[in-house]
Order: C-alpha cells, then sequence, then structure tokens
C-alpha cells in the first residue's frame, strides 16, 4: 500500500503520488510535519504523518517502503532524526539505540562515560548497556580515561558505540 501512495526519494523524503488523502494533500508534496515529541528530558524531532486517521514516523514508513517490514524502533546512524535517507536507518532495540546517543548535557568532563570521583580524585569510567551500568575503572590522567571508554564502548556497543 505504502508504494502506491508514495514514492521514496534519495534525500530522504517520501512524496506523495496521488491528491486527496486530506484537505492540503496534493499528489508531489512532501510527505509528513514536524513533531516535537517530549522523550525524557530533552525533544527529539521527527517528521510525522497519518495514514486512514493512525499516526506514522515517516522514518518507520520509509523502512517499510525499503523492507516491507514495520520495525518497532529505529536508530538514526547519524542520530539526525530528521535524515530519513535509509542508509541512515538500522533497526535497533531501545538499548542499542541509546549506545548512540550523544554525551548528554550535564557532563562535567565532557567525555561521554568519564566523569570526576572526588573521594577517589580520580577520573571514573563507565559505560551503560541494557539499563546497567559497567563500571571500567578509575585513572589519573583524562585522556587515558577516554581511550579507556572509547574502548569500552567498542566492545560492549559494538556498531552501535558513539564516542561524541
Amino acid at each position: 500500500m505504502l508504494r502506491e501512495l508514495f514514492d521514496y526519494r534519495i534525500d530522504g523524503n517520501l512524496v506523495r503520488l496521488k491528491s486527496g488523502m486530506g484537505p492540503n494533500n496534493k499528489a508531489g508534496d512532501l510527505v509528513g510535519d514536524l513533531n516535537k515529541k517530549k522523550l525524557g528530558s530533552r525533544n527529539a524531532r521527527y517528521v510525522t504523518t497519518r495514514i486512514n486517521g493512525q499516526h506514522y514516523c515517516v522514518h518507520k514508513l520509509i523502512y517499510m517502503w525499503h523492507t516491507g517490514v514495520m520495525p518497532d524502533e529505529l536508530d538514526h546512524i547519524n542520530r539526525d532524526t530528521l535524515d530519513n535517507r535509509i542508509e541512515n536507518l538500522r533497526v535497533a532495540n531501545k538499548s542499542q539505540n541509546a549506545c548512540n546517543r550523544t554525551v548528554f548535557a550535564n557532563n562535567t568532563s565532557g567525555v561521554k562515560g568519564v566523569s570526576w570521583n572526588a573521594r577517589n580524585k580520580k577520573w571514573f569510567v563507565y559505560v551503560d548497556v541494557n539499563k546497567k551500568r559497567n563500571n571500567i575503572g578509575y585513572f589519573d590522567d583524562i585522556d587515558l580515561a577516554e581511550l579507556v571508554a572509547i574502548e569500552a564502548r567498542e566492545k560492549l556497543h559494538g556498531v552501535y558505540a558513539n564516542h561524541v
């Protein structure tokens, strides 16, 4: 049905093939509106649309348009939720998707997975997987701590590892 309604463009957009699916929908129009959802403490931006009264995220429709499968969750590889090119989308579970997050805004070290431990007066390295904290160790030097954190993420997060 998707291929009857929409055409995929290499820039990651869907284009309407038919007019009349709504008062303002014409053949040739781009599909979707920007929807800002509150996810935790940050705003995530997704392009959404309605088909037969049901809301859909356009990136999931694009994945389905290409594969025939509607995934429960997708990861935007480059972390840009508006970049819906098929090569930027991959199936992921919630934990894998979380591995691809950027450093949190409240991080004071500036390094993902590294924090200062005042009691030990050392840099502490940790990596979270499946909502479980993996304590890697304490280091005198932040540069060494960063290298250890990168290595641990590569090992524990695999292709979903993100170091920024």
